[in-house]
């Protein structure tokens, strides 16, 4: 998921929190008294919403739609959530009459984390390739130590492990996202 969605999801799932908090308190308020003893035992819908919902035959069949549409809209909302853009692999011969030869983008990414976890100081790195097979992306996430010259990582990501990857891929460039993330020494302890 990019940084907009989530900040768009974050956004909206706060929004909706506090206002079903609100309602809950609210019924929960009223539900214990605070508004005076006898409003919590009378029913919610009172005086002219309660005629007009019973004079009204499509009130109630519309309510229920109404929730039917926002139950549906939430589904396709947590189905979104779980997608991913993802690359399941990629052809590396797309043309029919040589055949096929499709390579998993796990077997892709693996070499290339390989390769990075190998650089000094690196601590760890995952890669995964995203969009379409046409035009793929690679986002990198690495882990390095403070013992790591990071000018010297980052031209050394740039310059051979990308360019490796576009080479084996046959592809002349692939855009890249790197996001570099220091990691804190461990503190050795000296028992005495």
């Amino acid at each position: 998921m990019d940084r907009r969605a989530a900040r768009l999801n974050r956004i909206a799932l706060t929004v909706l929190g506090l206002v079903l908090l609100g309602a809950g308190g609210a019924a929960l308020a009223r539900a214990l008294g605070a508004w005076g003893g006898g409003r919590a035992s009378e029913p919610l819908l009172t005086g002219q919403v309660r005629r007009f919902a019973a004079d009204q035959g499509w009130f109630w069949p519309l309510l229920a739609a109404i929730a039917v549409v926002l139950t549906l809209f939430g589904l396709y909302w947590l189905v979104a959530q779980g997608r991913s853009h993802r690359l399941p692999g990629l052809n590396l011969a797309p043309d029919d009459a040589d055949g096929k030869t499709r390579l998993s983008a796990g077997a892709i990414t693996n070499v290339v984390q390989d390769e990075i976890e190998e650089y000094p100081g690196v601590n760890g790195a995952r890669a995964r390739l995203m969009g379409t097979a046409d035009r793929p992306r690679l986002r990198l996430n690495v882990s390095y130590s403070h013992r790591a010259d990071l000018a010297a990582l980052r031209t050394r990501i740039g310059e051979e492990a990308v360019p490796r990857l576009c080479a084996a891929l046959e592809h002349d460039s692939l855009p890249t996202v790197v996001r570099l993330r220091l990691v804190p020494a461990k503190e050795s302890r000296t028992v005495v």
